[in-house]
């Protein structure tokens, strides 16, 4: 059924929402104050449309820099990007807003009393991933993404969000894995600007044959460090040297560099994460305190944890994210690691007598669900939760307010532009 919709903002999903009538229409590919044609089935209630036409552009539309982004045939709809047809304002004032909407309606907290500040923004708007997810179309010999929803290829000449290094690593490696006979369900890539290099991790069942085969690989590609195979059983099997190292702070080796490695999570943009961890230390004020760290991850947070902390107690899962944290900071005198579950742990190290002066997590997107009385009986005064996903976010607040916390600031932080994914850091306190 065709409607005609004027669109009045950015759904958290990515797609633009307007009415017709009563009913909210959500449409891809659309921007704020856009007139737009859709088709929508039949019935009331909310409804996900296709975008048919135009009509008439918003002052938020702009043309998107890739020609594969868009609705349509063929060798567009990439679904590595939402949002390349909005204004960047545009973006930033959307994230803001899925923040606000989500501590209001989850959290069910006035986002005024909740000190939420404004969106900083990434320094970059594009070319500003070093990491990304790919697969290879084997009768391309390419590296591509999947169309939107779909597993259709979309043989891409160029993408707009890698950084130049994870470009070209990009374009090169489809063509050396057709060559080496390698064929893996899932490549994942990353680049240091720092080491002037990249690593993939291949997802295939590492046998003699392809490990060898892999070694061929390096061997014709100088600007791959190293591999990790990963199958479906075993611990993953490195070839070469994966593992890279970034700077801190882009551009500035002397403010301490952070190793990584392709299967491991790191955040993707660099200098918006550098932003990040800036602002979550800014609420946090760290400076002489004994700090417990639980998620470390990597160690994204807890070296610049440990230039100002007297102490870090960095808590992760035994893995390959917690071995590289301690390669980073084994000439740390305050830092001690913690193997196990970030809210056992914390539960038992509340009931010892030590005392922390901050605490700082950072859980995956699932979150930390009842996490606030384990914060609660920590007895910090200062508590910092940062988060990829602002529903979780606002869930977890929520259960920390029960518990008897009051948030006193949010700051989001924009991480993805193109995309309607936002980070944010709340601060709280008993």
């Amino acid at each position: 059924m065709r409607v005609e919709v004027t669109i009045e903002d950015l759904a958290p999903g990515g797609e633009g929402v307007g009415h017709a009538g009563a009913r909210s229409v959500f449409v891809p590919w659309a921007a704020p104050g856009d007139r737009v044609a859709a088709d929508v089935p039949a019935g009331e209630g909310p409804a996900h449309g296709a975008l048919l036409a135009v009509l008439a552009p918003g002052a938020a539309r702009e043309t998107p820099p890739c020609r594969h982004f868009g609705p349509g045939e063929g060798e567009v709809e990439c679904g590595g990007c939402e949002w390349q047809h909005v204004r960047y304002a545009a973006q930033l004032a959307a994230k803001e807003r899925t923040v606000r909407e989500a501590l209001r309606r989850i959290g069910r907290l006035d986002p005024a009393a909740c000190g939420l500040r404004p969106i900083v923004p990434s320094p970059s708007s594009l070319r500003y991933r070093s990491r990304a997810k790919l697969h290879l179309d084997r009768s391309s010999s390419r590296l591509v993404f999947f169309r939107r929803r779909s597993h259709r290829p979309v043989r891409i000449d160029a993408c707009q969000l890698l950084v130049p290094g994870l470009e070209a690593l990009r374009a090169a490696l489809g063509p050396a894995l057709a060559e080496a006979r390698l064929a893996p369900r899932e490549v994942a890539l990353e680049w240091s600007e720092d080491d002037a290099r990249g690593s993939a991790l291949l997802v295939l069942d590492p046998t003699p044959a392809v490990r060898a085969r892999a070694e061929a690989l390096l061997g014709r590609m100088p600007e791959l460090a190293g591999l990790v195979l990963r199958g479906t059983d075993g611990p993953p099997v490195l070839v070469g040297e994966p593992v890279l190292r970034h700077a801190r702070l882009p551009g500035r080796p002397e403010a301490g560099r952070q190793r990584s490695r392709p299967d491991v999570f790191q955040q993707a943009n660099r200098p918006a994460n550098a932003l990040l961890v800036a602002s979550a230390l800014e609420l946090l004020r760290p400076d002489g305190e004994d700090v417990l760290e639980l998620y470390c991850g990597a160690g994204n947070f807890t070296g610049p944890l440990a230039a100002r902390a007297r102490s870090v107690a960095a808590v992760e899962a035994q893995g390959p994210a917690l071995d590289l944290a301690r390669q980073d900071l084994s000439g740390a005198g305050n830092v001690r690691f913690f193997a196990g579950d970030a809210p056992r742990l914390a539960a038992a190290l509340a009931t010892e007598p030590l005392r922390f002066g901050a605490v700082l997590l950072d859980p995956p997107r699932e979150g930390a669900k009842g996490i606030g009385p384990i914060l609660r009986a920590l007895g910090a005064p200062r508590t910092v939760y940062v988060s990829c996903d602002p529903a979780t976010l606002a869930r977890d607040v929520r259960g920390c307010v029960e518990a008897g916390y009051r948030v006193r600031a949010v700051q989001p932080v924009d991480m993805f532009p193109q995309t309607h994914h936002v980070e944010a850091a709340a601060l709280l306190e008993p």
